[in-house]
C-alpha cells in the first residue's frame, strides 16, 4: 500500500459545511431576481406572440386581398388567439392559424381596449380579461376596418407579480392605418424606440 504524500489532504467536514452554507445564502439571494426575470420573460413571450398574430393577420389580409380577423377569444385574459377570414370560403378558411392557451404561460395575462394609449394610461394597466373577447379586422390594404370598435391596445401583464416586485408591462398598439407596435410604457424618454410615447 502506497501512502499519500504529507501535503495532500481533502476538505474537512467543517470546511465542506461552510461552503454549503455560503452556496445556500447566494442561491437565496438570487432566487427573487430569478423569479422576476422568469415572469418578465413569460410576459415578453406572450406579448410577442400576440404581436406576431396581429402582423400575420395583416399580412394575410393583404396577400388574400380580403378581410382577415385577429381574435383574442378568451374572457379570462389568456393570450390565445385565432386568425381567420371574415367571409370563409374554400380559398380563405375561417381559421388560418391559431395559438391555443396551452402554448402560453398562465402567468401572462392580457387586457384589451378600443381606446388608444394616452399619457394617463402609462401608469395604469388594463386588468386581465378587460374588454375580452376582442378582435380587429384588417382589409386588403392592411388597414383596420372597424375604427373605434376594433381593439387598438393590448396590455400584457403578470398574473403573479406586481409593479412593486419588478413586473414589466408591455403594450401592443394597433393604429387605424395598420401600424402595429410593441412598446413599454415605463420608458418615458420619447427618443427611445421602446417607449410608448414616441
Amino acid at each position: 500500500m502506497v501512502a499519500a504524500p504529507p501535503n495532500c489532504r481533502g476538505l474537512s467536514l467543517v470546511e465542506l459545511l461552510i461552503g454549503m452554507v455560503v452556496f445556500a445564502v447566494l442561491v437565496g439571494l438570487a432566487l427573487p431576481s430569478y423569479r422576476t426575470w422568469l415572469q418578465n420573460a413569460q410576459i415578453r413571450a406572450a406579448a410577442e406572440s400576440v404581436l406576431n398574430g396581429l402582423q400575420f393577420a395583416k399580412v394575410e389580409a393583404v396577400r388574400r386581398n380580403t378581410q382577415v380577423r385577429f381574435q383574442l377569444p378568451s374572457s379570462t385574459g389568456t393570450t390565445e388567439w385565432t386568425v381567420g377570414c371574415v367571409s370563409a370560403s374554400a380559398t380563405c378558411p375561417a381559421t388560418i392559424q391559431s395559438r391555443p392557451a396551452q402554448e402560453g404561460s398562465a402567468n401572462a395575462q392580457a387586457g384589451v381596449s378600443t381606446a388608444a394609449l394616452s399619457s394617463q394610461d402609462f401608469d395604469t394597466a388594463l386588468t386581465a380579461g378587460a374588454g375580452m373577447p376582442a378582435s380587429v379586422t384588417f382589409n386588403g390594404l392592411g388597414r383596420v376596418v372597424n375604427i373605434g370598435s376594433d381593439l387598438t391596445r393590448v396590455d400584457v401583464v403578470s398574473a403573479v407579480l406586481t409593479p412593486a416586485e419588478g413586473m414589466r408591462r408591455l403594450v401592443i398598439m394597433v393604429a387605424a392605418g395598420g401600424l402595429i407596435r410593441l412598446c413599454r410604457p415605463d420608458i418615458t424618454l420619447s427618443s427611445n424606440p421602446q417607449s410608448c410615447s414616441s
